[in-house]
């Protein structure tokens, strides 16, 4: 699929930094080298945004507790990659046999999951990807999803209230959205930017900016006006020596959140 020109840039403003296009674009050729790609971070996240999304959807009755171990844990479920990227996470909610849509704005990093998925013949029909902002989606697909994941997405958008409101929209009464990213704290510009991206080179030199980082309290001020109440919340942090995510309770630099939105809505 392909844009126009003015749609194209419409997309951005509404959406993302156009400097994080400039910059997330060029690595789509690399995005799947989850050994020394530029997205490696994302790739070593995917298990723990996994196990999160299913301890969030037990908590709210959504699946079961035995249901956890099992292989085809989200048969059945339509659930939404918010800010997909090149595929990471679609492919692996689909593996677990989850209806997933992937949404992203980015046509070079849409075409590399389109690309990456066409020869996967267990999985492909479980997922669709579309080249459009959420506050398009939402129109035409409302009160949708069981679960809309928007995983290292927020830091990169510009009008987080339009986001958070139609993804709420899109979101079925009792579903959740599922979100990480950076709190803004000076601990967060410390380590994910002048640490991260400048001195260790962790994260691609100039992908953030820190005064798009939103607090989870702000998070929810958002989302508690679309009927949304929160869920789970975690601090999460990553040790790049042994390539592996921890879960804690300190959220003053990188957290997992969960917002509920209510059945009555």
């Amino acid at each position: 699929m392909s844009m126009s020109k003015d749609t194209d840039e419409s997309l951005i403003a509404r959406n993302i930094r156009p400097a994080d296009i400039k910059c997330l674009s060029p690595m789509a050729s690399e995005w799947w080298n989850a050994k020394s790609g530029p997205m490696y971070t994302l790739h070593d996240m995917n298990e723990m945004r996994i196990e999160f999304v299913i301890d969030g959807l037990i908590e709210t009755n959504v699946l079961k507790s035995w249901q956890k171990s099992e292989p085809n844990v989200f048969q059945g479920l339509q659930i939404m990659d918010l800010g997909c990227g090149g595929g990471i996470l679609v492919e692996a909610l689909a593996k677990r046999k989850a209806q997933v849509t992937g949404l992203d704005p980015n046509e070079a990093l849409i075409e590399v999951a389109r690309e990456h998925i066409a020869p996967q013949e267990d999985i492909r029909d479980n997922v669709r990807y579309c080249l459009e902002t959420i506050e398009d989606h939402c129109v035409k697909y409302p009160n949708h999803y069981d679960a809309i994941v928007c995983s290292e997405v927020l830091e990169h958008v510009l009008d987080k209230k339009s986001l958070l409101e139609a993804a709420a929209k899109s979101l079925k009464p009792g579903g959740s959205i599922f979100m990480t990213t950076f709190n803004k704290t000076f601990s967060s510009w410390f380590l994910g930017v002048l640490w991260g991206e400048w001195i260790l080179g962790i994260i691609p030199r100039g992908c953030h900016s820190f005064s798009l980082f939103i607090s989870p309290e702000d998070v929810m001020k958002i989302l508690e006006k679309s009927g949304c109440r929160r869920g789970k919340l975690s601090g999460i942090f990553y040790n790049f020596l042994f390539r592996i995510w921890h879960v804690h309770s300190w959220t003053g630099f990188h957290y997992f959140l969960q917002a509920v939105k209510d059945k009555t809505e």
